[in-house]
C-alpha cells in the first residue's frame, strides 16, 4: 500500500512544481483566467437553446398537422429537451407515440402515450423524459432498429418499419 501512498505524493509533488512555475500566480487568478471564456459558452449555450427551439416548432407543427392529442403536441419542446438531455433522437419518442397510441389520443394508461407496460405518469411530460430514458438504457446509443426491436419484441419488422416512417415524416 505504501507504494500507491508514495506514488501519489510523487504525483502531488509534480503538480505543485507545475503550480510554482506559473510565475507567482495564485490559485485565484488561475482561476480567474480559466473561466474568463465564459461569456463565450453562454453564447453556445445561447445558439444551442435556438436550434432546440427551432426543432420544438418544427415538432409541435408537424404532431399538430397529424392530429396528436393537443396536451402531447404542447409538450414538444419536452420532446426535444428531453432526447437531448438523454442522447436520442428527437423525432423517436415522437415516432413512437405516434404507432403506440395514435399520437397520445389513445392511451391505455394516463399520459402514456407510449404504451410503456403498467405504467401510468402524472404528466405528459413526465412520460416523455421517461421513454428516452427507458430507450437509453438499452445502451444501443441511436441505434434505433435495435432499439425499437427491444422496445417491442412482439411488433418484428413491420413495427419498425413504421415507426422508422413515422420518423422520417418528421
Amino acid at each position: 500500500m505504501s507504494g500507491g501512498v508514495e506514488a501519489v505524493q510523487a504525483r502531488i509533488a509534480v503538480i505543485e512544481s507545475r503550480l510554482r512555475a506559473l510565475a507567482g500566480r495564485d490559485f485565484s487568478s488561475i482561476l480567474e483566467a480559466a473561466t474568463s471564456s465564459l461569456p463565450a459558452r453562454s453564447a453556445t449555450l445561447s445558439v444551442s437553446s435556438a436550434a432546440t427551439s427551432e426543432r420544438a416548432r418544427r415538432l409541435e407543427a408537424y404532431m399538430r398537422s397529424r392530429n396528436y392529442n393537443p396536451a402531447l403536441a404542447a409538450e414538444a419542446e419536452s420532446f426535444v429537451e428531453a432526447a437531448d438531455t438523454y442522447g436520442m433522437d428527437w423525432r423517436l419518442a415522437t415516432a413512437l407515440a405516434a404507432v403506440e397510441s395514435s399520437g397520445g389520443r389513445e392511451c391505455f394508461r394516463p399520459y402514456n402515450p407510449f404504451g410503456i407496460m403498467g405504467r401510468d405518469f402524472n404528466s405528459f411530460r413526465e412520460a416523455v423524459y421517461e421513454v428516452n430514458r427507458l430507450v437509453r438504457s438499452y445502451g444501443f446509443g441511436n441505434d434505433i432498429r435495435a432499439i425499437l426491436a427491444k422496445y417491442n419484441p412482439g411488433g418484428g419488422e413491420g413495427y419498425i418499419r413504421t415507426v422508422l416512417g413515422e420518423m422520417e415524416k418528421m
